[in-house]
């Protein structure tokens, strides 16, 4: 990269408008991934005895987070639509200090339920976040910048997903760690509301948008209303799509790690850190790739690729799953499973697939913000969050009946990968060369 372009990279990150929304984006994602992944490492290494029962235990967390997006993003939408969207961060941010109080206590007690109940209270603060977040980025830069802003918060996005999961997975499995992740996340809660109040101050959207506390009926209006925009329809559910497969990744990944690649916590954060690297250098990559011209015509390959990624990882773990694993002493470590050949491979395809979904989800959000009015906009994401949590709670439920019919995990991620395939055949046919959408 030229000095002149990483002059101009920096320029943009540390613009007034943008810098303050970054930061609050940013923290509250690493926050809710440090809090989560430090969960989930206690369930699969202390609270749970089998394969089952942490698979079970890590798909009821997953979509328990998810939940709350189904349930509250309409009323959510309809309030960023509303209210200006400043002053909702800010208290979105304030609510945040009092739910990882509540978190605190489960680390603290080591108390299954509160801990499941402050990830509730999580995934509904992150819900009510969602349409702020991608709606209010059009009203801070113009058309020309919005492609960067966009892959700026999906990469950063993912590595606070990242941060998280190395500072949650190692922190938390110390002799004091549930300590010491108690504080860290009441920390970041308050530091996260600091930052809040620097975000400059937004106007009323349209105060002519109506507050429906009905959740199922104003759940099922602001869908029927957002097919008229049919390009920025189709973009929700690609992203849709993708968040289908990147929640059941993430949700097992500790599972597949652990009893079919048989290796330990170092691995399961190795393949986590790759995971979350990957996306966020994807959606580097689509920020120059697609600057002079926003097109999906490569999509479908995106998924194609991703596919074969996913095949030939699941494959290469399948061939080291020799025999059922016995006790947790035979655990390969992380410098092991890097000499295992070519079982190793299956880290680096894993890697591979987050790179193409992360130049994949940016252009398609770009889309959605483009082809929506901005009367329309955070009701639109709003959508976006509701059509993506349906699909990632489907998925866990899709997961906890596979275990519960004793299907294996590998197997389910086969299955996945062919289902991706028809997927990217349906693409084709709804999106033409240049982008008019047909369903």
């Amino acid at each position: 990269m030229s000095n002149s372009s990483k002059l101009v990279v920096t320029s943009f990150v540390f613009q007034r408008n943008f810098l303050p929304l970054f930061l609050v984006q940013f923290l509250a994602a690493f926050n809710d991934n440090l809090y989560k992944n430090a969960m989930v490492m206690l369930i699969a290494f202390q609270f749970s005895q089998s394969g089952e029962q942490t698979g079970l235990y890590i798909t009821l967390a997953a979509g328990l987070f998810i939940l709350p997006f189904f349930l509250f993003s309409s009323i959510a939408g309809q309030l960023a639509d509303h209210f200006p969207k400043s002053i909702l961060i800010r208290k979105i941010q304030l609510a945040e200090i009092f739910i990882m109080a509540t978190g605190s206590v489960g680390f603290l007690t080591m108390q299954v339920e509160w801990l499941f109940i402050a990830l509730f209270l999580m995934g509904t603060q992150s819900a009510f976040f969602g349409p702020i977040k991608y709606s209010i980025l059009p009203e801070v830069l113009d058309e020309n910048h919005l492609l960067r802003g966009n892959a700026w918060f999906s990469g950063s996005t993912f590595i606070a997903i990242l941060l998280g999961t190395i500072t949650g997975g190692s922190l938390v499995l110390m002799d004091t760690g549930t300590v010491v992740i108690s504080v860290l996340v009441l920390v970041l809660a308050v530091l996260g509301y600091l930052v809040s109040l620097l975000v400059p101050q937004t106007q009323q959207a349209c105060l002519s948008v109506q507050i429906d506390k009905n959740i199922v009926r104003s759940t099922w209006q602001m869908v029927k209303f957002s097919t008229q925009y049919k390009q920025a329809f189709f973009a929700v559910l690609a992203i849709s799509w993708f968040w289908f497969i990147g929640a059941t990744l993430l949700s097992q990944i500790p599972t597949f790690v652990k009893y079919t690649l048989q290796a330990n916590e170092q691995v399961v954060i190795a393949f986590l850190t790759l995971f979350s690297v990957g996306i966020a250098l994807g959606a580097g990559l689509a920020s120059q790739l697609f600057k002079k011209k926003l097109t999906l015509m490569f999509h479908p390959w995106m998924l194609v690729l991703m596919s074969v990624f996913l095949l030939l990882s699941v494959f290469l773990g399948k061939t080291l799953a020799v025999q059922p694993l016995e006790t947790t002493s035979n655990l390969v470590g992380l410098m092991a499973f890097l000499s295992l050949w070519p079982q190793n491979l299956s880290l680096v395809f894993m890697f591979a697939l987050a790179l193409v979904g992360g130049a994949y989800i940016v252009p398609l959000y770009t889309h959605l913000q483009i082809k929506t009015p901005e009367a329309s906009r955070a009701r639109m994401v709003a959508v976006n969050n509701i059509l993506n949590a349906l699909l990632m709670v489907l998925s866990s439920l899709l997961i906890m009946l596979g275990f519960l019919f004793d299907l294996s995990l590998p197997s389910m991620l086969l299955i996945l990968g062919v289902f991706n395939l028809l997927m990217a055949v349906w693409f084709v046919r709804n999106v033409r060369i240049h982008n008019e959408v047909v369903i």
